[in-house]
């Protein structure tokens, strides 16, 4: 299963957290397009408004980790041309202007990968 559209995975929560990232972000993707920088957060990007990584507790959870921790993380859909994540745009969106911020540890651990489904 595509976990960006297992919508079960969807909480309250995760909504409610996931506005406030996306509060967050959208003034900095405005200014980068005003700049002419196209938003290159994919259609499923935990930093969208309405997609199910941005509702998704979990998710959530890991985008608050690696935003206060300053530390990379990977978009759900696409990859570099040799396979490696590519880092999300909304992330990255969300690190501008993150050396005048100080990295704040958090208390948990990232969520494990989700399982493969085997063919």
């Amino acid at each position: 299963m595509d976990h960006t559209k297992d919508h079960c995975r969807v909480t309250p929560e995760g909504r409610a957290i996931g506005a406030q990232w996306v509060r967050f972000v959208e003034p900095v993707i405005a200014h980068l397009a005003a700049q002419g920088e196209p938003d290159e957060r994919c259609k499923s990007c935990a930093f969208r408004p309405g997609t199910v990584p941005n509702g998704c507790l979990q998710t959530m959870a890991d985008v608050t980790k690696a935003v206060l921790e300053q530390t990379p993380f990977s978009c759900h859909v696409h990859r570099c041309p040799d396979g490696i994540p590519k880092l999300c745009a909304g992330w990255l969106a969300s690190q501008w202007g993150a050396a005048d911020r100080p990295v704040t540890p958090c208390k948990w651990e990232f969520s494990p990968p989700d399982e493969e489904e085997q063919p």
